[in-house]
């Protein structure tokens, strides 16, 4: 699915006329609402710790009010666990690569321009934490040093600022929705962990037009 959306837009951006592309690097703040995992013992609620998202991105305007970019985002995001009056915390971070559409609401040659975005990629989780058979909550699942790659879709809106000739500014919110880890979040056997989990990223951005 990802592979195939990428060469759509691959496409989209070879066969376009009168392109402006651009590249630029972005960083801000990821947050995500916990989930809960559950077993015989009883429930806790796992996640992300909050933290920092830096990131880089090659766009393409390709008509007036149509553009796509390819991204990728890192976040220094630990994991986390508690439940039953204990917690934990797990060395972690994620990357994620992904292409988007964005649609505006003026044209080109605007020097403010809000947009929305959406699209599709994959998530690359890596728990960096030293694992312990004393970890707290262990009766219902532990954070594990683990890889684990899950399909990410995207969603989001800012607003582009045009300045100078080949200069931009943007602001803007995206929230990554991609299905509960499983291996790095690994419950007990019996138990389970279900669902999606929302990572919302705010993010400031420069980028270079050309």
């Amino acid at each position: 699915m990802v592979k195939g959306f990428l060469l759509v837009c691959g496409l989209a951006l070879g066969v376009a006329s009168a392109q402006e592309y651009y590249v630029g690097g972005s960083g801000g703040f990821s947050f995500t609402p916990d989930i809960s995992v559950r077993s015989p013992a009883g429930s806790a609620n796992t996640g992300f710790n909050s933290g920092g998202a830096f990131g880089a991105f090659l766009g393409d305007d390709m008509y007036n009010y149509w553009g796509g970019e390819v991204r990728y985002l890192y976040q220094q995001t630990d994991l986390k666990l508690s439940g039953g009056g204990q917690s934990v915390h797990f060395g972690a971070h994620q990357n994620i690569i992904h292409a988007d559409f964005l649609g505006h609401l003026r044209g080109r040659e605007s020097r403010v321009r809000p947009f929305i975005a959406f699209g599709a990629g994959v998530r690359f989780i890596q728990g960096t934490g030293n694992e312990s058979a004393a970890q707290p909550v262990g009766d219902i699942a532990a954070l594990t040093h683990t890889f684990e790659s899950l399909p990410v879709a995207d969603f989001g809106a800012g607003i582009k600022f045009n300045f100078r000739k080949s200069w931009q500014l943007r602001v803007e919110v995206r929230d990554y929705l991609s299905p509960a880890p499983n291996k790095v979040i690994a419950p007990v056997p019996g138990g389970s962990i279900d669902g999606w989990f929302n990572n919302i990223v705010g993010m400031g951005s420069i980028a270079y037009t050309f």
